[in-house]
C-alpha cells in the first residue's frame, strides 16, 4: 500500500551545492590502509565517515549503502533496514524499531532523509500491507530521462527466527524527477531462484542487470540486458554461451572464471568498468571479512586475476560485514568509493553504539 511519502532534512555544517565538492582531492600524503591487498592503493574516506554521522531528524544508520548519481549533480543513497531516530552524544541510540528501507538524497553535504508514514511513526518508503511479514529491500537503480528507476526485493518471512525469510520476486519502482515521487511499481521478475537487479552496469547500448542465484552461503552471478534507454524491453538473458530471451534455468548461465567454474559472489556485489577492464567487487561469501576484485574483457567474462582489496577490520567476535559496493561517481585522482557495512550478532550492540550499523567507506584504485 503506497503512503504518502515524507521528507525529513537535516542540514549540516558545511554547505556546497555539487557532488564534486566532498571528493574534490584526495590527500596523497595520507597513509594508506594497511589492510589493502596487492596491487590496489587504499585510503580512508573520512568525508563520507564524518558526512554519515548523524545524530537524528532522519536516517541515523542502516544497511545495503545503494548510491545512484541524479541528473541535477544530487546522488540518491539506497538502504535497507534504517534506523531513524536519535542518537546520544555517546553513540547510543533508544530502543526504536527499524523500517526496512529509505532513501537518503545528497546534495554537497546535505543529506536530506525519505521515508514513508510520519515523523512520529515512520515507515518504510517503499512499503507493503504487513511490513512485519512480507517487505522490500533495495537493489540497484538508474535514471533514464526524467526518472529514477529502483529495483525493489521483496521478501517474506517464513519463520519465527531472524533468518527466517525468503525472496519473492522483483519489483521495478519509477521515481519521477527532481521531486524523487513515486509514479508507478511493476513486477519484473518473478524467478525463485535468481534475485535480479543486484546490480546495474551501464555500458554501450546496452544496461547490464546481474543477478545473485542461492539461498546458501554460496551464491553465483547472472547476468541480463536491454537496450539502453528502455528499461521496460523485453531483457536478454545470458545462457553461458549466448543471449536468449528465455529465462534461464537454475544452474545454467551462471557467470565462470576462466577456470570454468562458476564464479562464487556475496549476495551484493558491484560491476563496473574501470582501468580498461569490467571489474567485479565482492567479498568473500557470506559475511567474510575479505572484499575481492575480479576483471574481465567482457560483461559476461570469464573473471580472472581476483585480488584482494581490502581486509575489513571490523570483523570479528560477534561483528560481521557484509554488502561491499562501489560508487563509481564519487571517483576522484584514479580512486573509487567503496563501501561496506557493519552489523553484529548481539542485536543490542546496535544500541550501544550506533556507528556500528552504518556504511563504512573507503578510496581504492588499482595500481
Amino acid at each position: 500500500m503506497k503512503k504518502t511519502s515524507l521528507i525529513i532534512s537535516c542540514v549540516l555544517l558545511l554547505f556546497t551545492s555539487c557532488r564534486d565538492a566532498l571528493v574534490d582531492q584526495i590527500n596523497d600524503t595520507e597513509a594508506d590502509l594497511q589492510l589493502a591487498g596487492a596491487g590496489v592503493t587504499v585510503k580512508p574516506a573520512n568525508k563520507f565517515t564524518n558526512l554519515f554521522n548523524r545524530y537524528g531528524n532522519g536516517w541515523t544508520g542502516g544497511d545495503a549503502s545503494y548510491s545512484v548519481a541524479l541528473p541535477d549533480g544530487r546522488s540518491v543513497w539506497m538502504f535497507g533496514d534504517s534506523f531513524l531516530d536519535t542518537v546520544y552524544a555517546d553513540y547510543t541510540r533508544p530502543f526504536a524499531e527499524l523500517v526496512r528501507n529509505s532513501f537518503v538524497v545528497q546534495q554537497g553535504n546535505n543529506l536530506t532523509t525519505i521515508v514513508g508514514g510520519t515523523i512520529d511513526d515512520p515507515s518504510a518508503l517503499v512499503d507493503t500491507d504487513d511490513p512485519t511479514l512480507r517487505w522490500y529491500w533495495p537493489g540497484d537503480g538508474t535514471v533514464i530521462g526524467d526518472t529514477l528507476y529502483v529495483y525493489m526485493m521483496y521478501f517474506q518471512k517464513t519463520g519465527p527466527g531472524g533468518w527466517d525469510y525468503a525472496y519473492q520476486r522483483t519489483d521495478l519502482v519509477a521515481y519521477s524527477l527532481p521531486a524523487i515521487t513515486e509514479i508507478s511499481r511493476t513486477t519484473v521478475f518473478t524467478e525463485p531462484h535468481i534475485t535480479w537487479g543486484t546490480t546495474i552496469m551501464e555500458d554501450g547500448g546496452f544496461n547490464y542487470v546481474y543477478g545473485t542465484e542461492g539461498a546458501t552461503l554460496t551464491k553465483y552471478m547472472h547476468v541480463l540486458r536491454y537496450p539502453a534507454g528502455n528499461i521496460h524491453a523485453t531483457p536478454e538473458y545470458w545462457n553461458g554461451s549466448g543471449w536468449t530471451t528465455t529465462i534461464p534455468a537454475y544452474n545454467v548461465g551462471r557467470l565462470e572464471k576462466q577456470s570454468g567454474f562458476a564464479v562464487d559472489v556475496s549476495a551484493q556485489f558491484a560491476v563496473f568498468y574501470a582501468a580498461g577492464k569490467y571489474r567485479l567487487v565482492t567479498q568473500h561469501n557470506l559475511f567474510g571479512p575479505d572484499i575481492y576484485s575480479w576483471e574481465s574483457i567482457n560483461p559476461t567474462g570469464p573473471w580472472k586475476q581476483r585480488q584482494t582489496i581490502y581486509v575489513t577490520p571490523e570483523t570479528g567476535d560477534e561483528h560481521f560485514t557484509y554488502n561491499a559496493w562501489v560508487h563509481p561517481e564519487f571517483g576522484t585522482s584514479g580512486y573509487m568509493l567503496l563501501t561496506y557495512n557493519e552489523n553484529s550478532n548481539n542485536f543490542l550492540d546496535l544500541f550501544n553504539d550506533a556507528r556500528i550499523y552504518r556504511p563504512k567507506f573507503i578510496f581504492f584504485k588499482y595500481n
